[in-house]
């Protein structure tokens, strides 16, 4: 059975680490949002408030891609999310990419949270995707919607 202080002292170890972890989450937004926003080009990408603990951005002032951090305790994955509903639907975000996130601040392991154009390219690698269907769709004057559901199953 274990003490008060041994309960206390692994409580305060769990919390830190999730607190650390919280803490890359936020730097994450930080520098997505930044980079994002001081952008000198434009690729019709707008940052949105999200609900609770995601981020949003908005694809041509109407497709919306959220990423937050898993629904597990203390998740490193990152979630990556393109909303389906068509108009005045309830929202019904769709995954379409993964990453992780660890406790040194990097994604993948390979990109530091705190870079904010490393941050930025590996975001845009991710929903490029995205991008590539609805190029496709307009060029071949084909449905969109569609076109993002064959992608998004085929993930």
């Amino acid at each position: 059975m274990s003490t008060l202080s041994e309960l206390t002292s692994k409580a305060d170890y769990i919390a830190s680490k999730n607190s650390h972890l919280k803490s890359h989450w936020r730097t994450y937004q930080n520098s997505l949002t930044q980079a994002i926003t001081q952008l000198n080009v434009q690729i019709n990408h707008a940052f949105s408030y999200g609900e609770e603990q995601d981020l949003r951005f908005t694809l041509f002032n109407h497709f919306i891609i959220s990423i937050h951090l898993s629904d597990d305790f203390y998740s490193q994955e990152l979630v990556y999310s393109l909303n389906m509903a068509h108009g005045d639907e309830q929202p019904d975000f769709r995954t379409f990419s993964h990453a992780t996130l660890n406790e040194q601040g990097w994604v993948d392991s390979t990109v530091d949270i705190k870079d904010k154009r490393a941050v930025l390219e590996h975001y845009l690698n991710k929903i490029s995707a995205i991008y590539d269907c609805l190029f496709h769709s307009l060029e071949t004057n084909q449905p969109v919607y569609p076109a993002l559901e064959k992608l998004l199953t085929r993930r």
